[in-house]
């Protein structure tokens, strides 16, 4: 069968995926494809050879989400039938999709012009899977702002405060309030913000149990959470709770949106945002209970140094004092000056324990400082007690490390060279800090008398010293290491892992 050119040009505009339709200089329809039929749900025979004013009034413009600015657009082009112009159309019959639309002037050989035409393409797929791809995005930012929270702090103030600051920053939220269960099962407030809290009656202390682990709405429906009401007087808020290992409510966070009347919430994300906040807490308070431990022992070996030390020097000096009195009476003058002088270093000895346990307490790490500086400042006043000399060596660029952990190495090093001066009888020390972009390692080395680690006492000063390192090892993820052997020194290397 012959087809004719025109027929053929029909054909192939019929059979393209986009929407065509040309005017006139005079506004009327001249051409127009089946795909605008079925992109707008109309027959091409209602608008060919018509005005395109009227059938944009009367048919078009009815079909599309925004009516009158689809006609304004329109009539502004036709007005300025040069003009060239890109943009989106969302057409809500006979069905919902969104149209790229490219309208532009016509030209004959002689380029004269002789109208415009739109092409409508359909980009609904592109849209719904650049939106699926954004609400992702912020889904995953929202659960990234959470779940990084944990590792920066276990202190539980500073990972409430960490906490709700990133995920009121991800959510845009203008009020934050971090309850966390105490013992009494009341939730106790830990962290808030929002400048406008500070001129609110904020309750300090709440008993909730959210039955659905999550709750939101209008400030209007608020149920469960009534002290809400004297908080937020408008807009929109999100609450969630919790929950420990023993599936006991462990915290609450409540967000707010002052200025929203109405949010879509993911419940699923923020139920995986709730068991977070839950890992964050327990892991907080198992911190807690760590360091309650470590200070604790700490105590106990204080009470204990004190007691073989402090408390044994002075019975001795007493007893000392005694018979020093007796051989003066006596008339034996020269033993009591021997007996004097070896009190008197007895004193010098019982001094320099008191005067580094000072030390030891006072040299601390905080966030003005870091841990080299603190290191370096306890070497320099180890060296005012000891006849000792120390020297240290830094191979790399330590990484930062949490206070907590810089806290628990400092005191190893500290414990080490307490060691080295009371019992290695060292004529020098070294110390070695390497870092290898995987682990810091830090080696004191002595060349003292050394010992046998399989004949110290279990009730020995020195045997409770290495306990609690071993201890603040562990807690560093870490292990410690002693080498030793009698008359040949030791060596006692720390490696601390160094997560990225």
């Amino acid at each position: 069968m012959f087809l004719t050119l025109d027929q053929q040009i029909k054909s192939v505009i019929n059979s393209v995926d986009e929407a065509i339709l040309m005017i006139d200089r005079d506004l009327k329809v001249v051409m127009c494809n089946k795909q605008f039929e079925n992109f707008f749900g109309l027959p091409v025979s209602t608008i060919i050879h018509q005005d395109k004013r009227k059938a944009i009034t009367e048919q078009i413009k009815w079909r599309v989400r925004y009516p009158d600015e689809f006609e304004r657009k329109l009539f502004w082009l036709y007005d300025r039938m040069e003009v060239v112009s890109n943009d989106e159309v969302e057409v809500v019959m006979p069905r919902r999709r969104m149209l790229k639309r490219f309208s532009g002037p016509v030209y004959d050989d002689d380029h004269n012009l002789i109208g415009r035409v739109e092409v409508y393409s359909d980009i609904t797929n592109e849209i719904e899977l650049t939106n699926e791809l954004k609400e992702k995005n912020e889904q995953l930012f929202i659960l990234n702002a959470a779940a990084s929270s944990i590792s920066q702090s276990f202190n539980l103030k500073n990972f409430c405060e960490t906490f709700l600051r990133r995920l009121a920053q991800a959510t845009q939220a203008e009020l934050g309030l971090l309850y966390v269960n105490t013992e009494r099962d009341d939730f106790e407030l830990i962290s808030q913000l929002g400048h406008r809290l500070k001129d609110m009656n904020v309750p300090q202390t709440v008993n909730v149990n959210l039955k659905n682990r999550i709750c939101w709405g209008h400030h209007s429906e608020i149920k469960n959470l009534l002290f809400l009401k004297e908080v937020l007087k408008s807009g929109y808020f999100l609450a969630f709770q919790s929950y420990n290992n023993q599936g006991h409510p462990s915290g609450l966070c409540i967000l707010a949106w002052e200025n929203h009347e109405e949010m879509i919430i993911n419940k699923t994300l923020f139920e995986n945002v709730s068991v977070q906040l839950g890992i964050g807490i327990s892991n907080a308070l198992l911190y807690n209970e760590a360091m309650r431990g470590a200070i604790l022992q700490e105590r106990d070996r204080i009470a204990m140094e004190m007691h073989d030390g402090l408390a044994q020097t002075l019975g001795y000096i007493g007893l000392g004092l005694d018979s020093a009195n007796n051989r003066i009476n006596n008339g034996s003058y020269d033993e009591c000056s021997i007996l004097l002088k070896e009190l008197r270093e007895v004193v010098d000895n019982s001094y320099h324990d008191v005067r580094e346990a000072i030390i030891g307490l006072r040299v601390d790490i905080s966030r003005e400082s870091n841990l080299l500086d603190s290191i370096k400042q306890y070497i320099k006043e180890f060296k005012k007690l000891s006849d000792v000399p120390v020297s240290i060596n830094i191979s790399g660029v330590l990484p930062y490390i949490q206070l907590e952990k810089q806290l628990h190495i400092l005191r190893i090093v500290q414990e080490t060279l307490t060691n080295v001066r009371r019992h290695a009888e060292a004529s020098f020390v070294e110390i070695t800090i390497e870092y290898d972009n995987n682990d810091i390692l830090i080696a004191i080395s002595d060349n003292g008398q050394g010992f046998d680690k399989d004949e110290i006492n279990p009730d020995s000063l020195i045997h409770q010293g290495l306990r609690i390192m071993n201890k603040r090892a562990l807690a560093l993820g870490g292990k410690l290491e002693i080498q030793t052997e009698v008359g040949h020194g030791t060596t006692t290397k720390l490696i601390v892992p160094v997560r990225k």
